[in-house]
């Protein structure tokens, strides 16, 4: 799904021009462009939307959005990659997910 700057300026509530060109001009996200112009993907909107939470709800400056964003992009690739492990763990036989279980368990220190 892609959709005008229209679109996103009506969707997302309190984003307005202003807002949306600056996190262009500052690559928090990155449109597509077309000969319509900017075109914007379900991840800018998440991504214009958590922007918009940051610094109008909360308050949150310019200055810190970008470690934000940076945080938040570091968690989603590390939630992927557990993601990715819990499945090569779960396609090994039992005895080895078992032993790898146990390992980590020690590991963190838990039971």
């Amino acid at each position: 799904m892609m959709l005008s700057q229209t679109d996103v300026l009506t969707r997302i509530d309190k984003l307005t021009q202003t807002r949306l060109e600056v996190c262009i001009s500052h690559a928090w996200i990155a449109p597509h462009h077309s000969e319509t112009g900017p075109m914007f993907d379900a991840l800018d909107l998440a991504r214009l939307q958590l922007i918009v939470d940051l610094t109008e709800d909360m308050a949150v400056n310019d200055d810190a959005v970008p470690i934000i964003l940076s945080l938040v992009d570091q968690l989603h690739a590390l939630r992927g990659r557990l993601h990715a492990l819990d499945h090569a763990v779960t396609d090994q036989d039992d005895a080895v997910a078992e032993a790898i279980a146990t390992r980590l368990a020690d590991l963190i220190g838990h039971d």
